[in-house]
């Protein structure tokens, strides 16, 4: 494999933080075919190891469609010191996202619109809106970058991740990914399984579940989450939302209102409807810190009040300073519809009352969220299974009882998938482990500076 050399220089601008140093390295547009469809430029940031370098570290926050390079500040600020001193952290782009020939879809007005429509529509002049407003956005995809939408997959960033190792010269990669990351992580592991020194998947998914069984449990984990966040809000007399009864059913009856009333929002024309609850809703589930956010947004949309809603949903969907959204969600549907077949709706629609008995809050909304990829321009390349990564060293795979977004569930099965998957646990709720458990944090510390990986079925606690 020839790669070209990579030209780090200060960030400046729109490349990347300030502080660090970026670089764009040249990759094949079709990575599976390099001599086809010529190069795009790949995006990087790196963090300098602070003291001798014993090589990278490349870090990657999930998504799909989450940007790597805006990541790295986020990554160094909760990587130790120690592991600091020993590796250039590396953040990247991969391709169609952010800064490596992202993916658009439709204008900013087009997604503010797209963000607002209902999830969930409860009738079927609602679903039909739904499956045209899927139509549009995949039409604009297909308009505004149909020579990059065949070439985003999960498998394409794997084998770019590859050129990174090449092109900073290491015969084996460090590796820590998060959420979708673990996918993108495990993914290489199978397929570059002697290319990887240390690896660890925070957040993990299961590349084994087919997609609307693996919506099934996030919707399942999502609404265990928010009962355990209500429960707790019922507990504690500093919390501002005190509905009266069952506060999940109080949660429900909220929601049905604002899907009849949208509620205004101060400084804004658009109103909170019942999508930017479910967005704020699940926004603050990622971290118990977010907590206290949900407890006040439920009490101001309880008195009319759908400002908090509207700005936290408009902070999950990516809106930017500058009022423009970033590519997240484009190149999400991208990716995810590339990585796996497609159900169709007739699947789908056969799911409803099981999705909504299981889940009530969040079930129909996560499963009418596997709807589009089945008028995607572009056939799905990749295949449901298990990845095994024979002849790979121990692969820690870290997963949270209570993650909402990623079930504790898949990070059981990947380690035990992954030929030398090595399991890790942090007991509590929230989205990932690392950034939240000192215990769970040592024990990836040690094992990527000392290769020694945690005894398998080690569990800690959350915090400090």
């Amino acid at each position: 494999m020839v790669v070209p050399a990579l030209r780090w220089t200060p960030c400046a601008g729109s490349a990347g933080p300030s502080g660090y140093e970026c670089a764009t390295l040249q990759v094949p547009r079709d990575p599976q075919h390099p001599g086809q469809g010529g190069t795009i430029g790949l995006a990087l940031d790196r963090h300098r190891a602070t003291g001798a370098s014993d090589g990278a570290l490349l870090v990657d926050p999930g998504g799909p469609g989450a940007s790597g390079v805006d990541f790295l500040p986020d990554a160094v600020a909760i990587i130790p010191k120690d592991v600091l001193s020993h590796f250039d952290v590396i953040g990247f782009d991969p391709p169609g996202v952010a800064r490596s020939s992202p993916i658009t879809c439709l204008g900013t007005a087009q997604l503010k619109a797209y963000f607002a429509y209902d999830p969930a529509p409860t009738t079927p002049a609602g679903l039909a809106g739904l499956d045209r407003v899927n139509q549009q956005f995949a039409q604009g995809c297909e308009t505004r970058s149909g020579a990059e939408l065949p070439y985003v997959s999960t498998v394409d960033a794997a084998i770019d991740m590859d050129h990174i190792r090449v092109a900073v010269g290491q015969p084996r990669i460090n590796y820590l990914g998060f959420s979708y990351g673990t996918y993108l992580g495990a993914t290489y592991a199978g397929l570059f399984p002697t290319h990887i020194r240390a690896m660890v998947l925070d957040g993990a998914l299961d590349p084994a579940v087919p997609p609307l069984e693996s919506a099934r449990e996030q919707a399942v984990s999502f609404e265990a989450d928010l009962a355990d966040a209500l429960k707790a809000c019922v507990a504690s007399p500093a919390c501002p939302w005190k509905p009266a009864g069952d506060p999940l059913q109080a949660y429900e009856s909220l929601m049905s209102q604002v899907r009849a009333h949208p509620l205004p929002a101060r400084g804004h024309a658009r109103r909170a409807g019942p999508s930017a609850l479910l967005y704020a809703t699940a926004y603050t589930l990622y971290s118990t810190s977010g907590w206290p956010d949900l407890y006040q947004m439920l009490a101001d949309a309880s008195r009319g009040d759908g400002t908090r809603a509207l700005e936290l949903s408009d902070t999950y969907d990516g809106l930017q300073p500058d009022g423009t959204f970033s590519n997240e969600l484009e190149a999400f549907t991208a990716v995810t519809c590339l990585d796996a077949p497609a159900p169709s709706p007739a699947e789908v629609q056969a799911d409803v009352a099981s999705f909504a008995a299981a889940a009530p809050v969040f079930g129909v909304a996560v499963l009418y969220s596997e709807l589009g990829c089945d008028v995607w321009p572009v056939p799905a390349t990749g295949k449901v299974g298990p990845i095994r990564a024979a002849g790979s060293p121990p692969i820690v795979v870290v997963g949270t009882t209570g993650d909402p977004a990623t079930p504790y569930a898949d990070a059981q099965a990947l380690a035990a998938e992954l030929q030398n998957g090595v399991l890790l646990t942090r007991v509590g709720d929230g989205h990932t482990a690392y950034p939240y458990s000192s215990c769970i944090r040592s024990y990836v510390d040690t094992y990527l500076l000392q290769l020694l990986p945690p005894p398998g079925g080690t569990r800690c606690a959350t915090g400090p």
